[in-house]
């Protein structure tokens, strides 16, 4: 049976409208099997791309009781060094929302595929590159699984030859399929800015913050409704205390110019 928390009274709903069950957040459940959705509130997407596994599960380990909203993002390095399971195994750990980003790009019965192996894995959420185009949304948002979050622009220099030429139609097309989230990076305020005008029912998660450039609440102004931060964090001496003076340093940003839109945050039983 699949649950999902409703934002008044921290409360488990069966997601088919059945009986609902009391609880706090991290207490008494298998976190694998809670689907966390996206709310009203600025937070900061984890990526765990470390490749170490045991790294990994001691950062979920300490996000656990972290100050702060956060969310944690697995890529493909960490999956690879210790499979699909991880994924359920980091969010019964650290509490918190996971998402896939397995960048998924393929014709829509194998992306369909991999995306429901990852929801029934224990991901809240997962990536899709928007260029495979509308039909490969559609496939994988049908599984009715978890969020959508599509890739309409990337933050390395290779993103200029090809990407960066249509994001403004890949919005678009993201929009009409009804995607959750859109990735857009910090790297390019401007470009964000102007991309953020055009999205009022997806929520926006922009990299490129610390180590590729952006400074810590420059997306959340621009914007954006997480910012992403990996290497800055996970390399850290202490990265749970990194995480949480990185979070800070954003809402403190985005409280003291917050002219821009409210941002999303995911269920995890209250506010």
């Amino acid at each position: 049976m699949m649950y999902c928390w409703s934002h008044a009274g921290g409360e488990l709903r069966d997601r088919r409208g059945g009986e609902s069950r009391r609880g706090r957040r991290n207490e008494g459940r298998e976190i694998n099997h809670i689907e966390m959705r996206m709310r009203r509130k600025k937070g900061l997407i984890v990526a765990f791309d470390m490749e170490d596994v045991d790294s990994a599960l001691s950062l979920a380990r300490e996000m656990r009781n972290a100050d702060g909203e956060f969310v944690i993002k697995i890529g493909r390095p960490l999956e690879m060094q210790a499979g699909v399971k991880i994924m359920a195994k980091i969010k019964e750990i650290s509490g918190l929302p996971v998402i896939y980003d397995g960048k998924i790009a393929d014709i829509p019965y194998i992306s369909r595929r991999i995306a429901e192996n990852a929801f029934d894995a224990g991901a809240d959420a997962v990536i899709v590159h928007a260029f495979v185009g509308s039909d490969v949304l559609r496939a994988v948002k049908e599984t009715g699984k978890g969020d959508v979050i599509a890739v309409v622009d990337m933050t390395h220099e290779g993103s200029n030859e090809f990407l960066r030429r249509v994001s403004s139609e890949m919005i678009s097309a993201v929009l009409d399929v009804g995607v959750d989230g859109v990735v857009i990076p910090a790297t390019d305020p401007q470009r964000l800015r102007h991309f953020a005008s055009m999205i009022d029912n997806a929520y926006i998660i922009s990299p490129g913050i610390k180590t590729q450039g952006a400074s810590v609440g420059d997306a959340i102004l621009n914007g954006a409704d997480y910012e992403i931060v990996g290497r800055a964090i996970y390399t850290a001496e202490n990265p749970k205390e990194a995480a949480e003076t990185i979070y800070e340093e954003m809402i403190r940003r985005w409280r003291s110019g917050r002219n821009g839109r409210i941002g999303y945050r995911w269920i995890t039983g209250g506010d």
